[in-house]
């Protein structure tokens, strides 16, 4: 009688062990899904160009420091870093809405979502037919188009000889890489930090 007493409490414990095993690796596997779902991927921006196409729609994380804003209502920065030439293009979203020019020549650690631009043959036509009508279109601050690292079409007033020089060598990467369009990458901003020179970080925007 005793044996089969002890016989069911053993039984009885080892159900209990199955249920909880089950409920932790419940639990892991939501919370590994929890943090997955608000996971910020940290990029070396020397990488970005090569990575990109992988984190659009997502969110990543850079450090480099800002070049360049534009003079046109801060709707742009461009990041950069010492040890590479790659040269990234920064868009405020609306909670944002503008970068002072003031951070210019600030080293920056940025979060937002990588955003894609196509190019495609379409476009390029479209943009030599503005050069040879000598009508450059311009955006709603008055500017050109950056698509993305050094490449800019430019707006009203750009010299027409280095934009067709621009369509050129945009159709030829185009014809080289073999695809029907060319892919520029960005990063609309949700939020970023200065980093100040003695590693203490301020708070910029939240």
């Amino acid at each position: 009688m005793k044996k089969f007493f002890l016989g069911i409490v053993l039984l009885g414990l080892f159900a209990a062990a199955c249920v909880n095993n089950e409920v932790k690796d419940e639990a892991t596997a939501g919370e590994g899904t929890e943090i997955a779902v608000d996971e910020i991927a940290l990029i070396s921006l020397a990488d970005f160009d090569s990575l990109a196409s992988i984190y659009v729609g997502k969110k990543v994380q850079l450090e480099g420091t800002i070049d360049h804003i534009c003079r046109h209502g801060g709707q742009r920065a461009f990041v950069v870093v010492p040890e590479s030439d790659t040269r990234v293009k920064i868009t405020p979203d609306e909670t944002i809405a503008a970068f002072n020019t003031e951070l210019e020549g600030s080293q920056v650690i940025v979060v937002g979502v990588v955003e894609e631009q196509r190019i495609d043959e379409s476009y390029i036509k479209e943009w030599e037919e503005e050069i040879k009508a000598g009508a450059l279109t311009t955006d709603d601050k008055g500017e050109g188009t950056h698509l993305g690292g050094n490449v800019e079409k430019g707006g009203e007033g750009a010299d027409l000889d280095e934009e067709m020089e621009k369509v050129n060598n945009l159709r030829q990467s185009l014809l080289d890489s073999g695809s029907d369009h060319l892919s520029f990458y960005s990063v609309m901003c949700t939020s970023f930090k200065v980093v100040d020179q003695q590693d203490d970080e301020e708070d910029i925007e939240n």
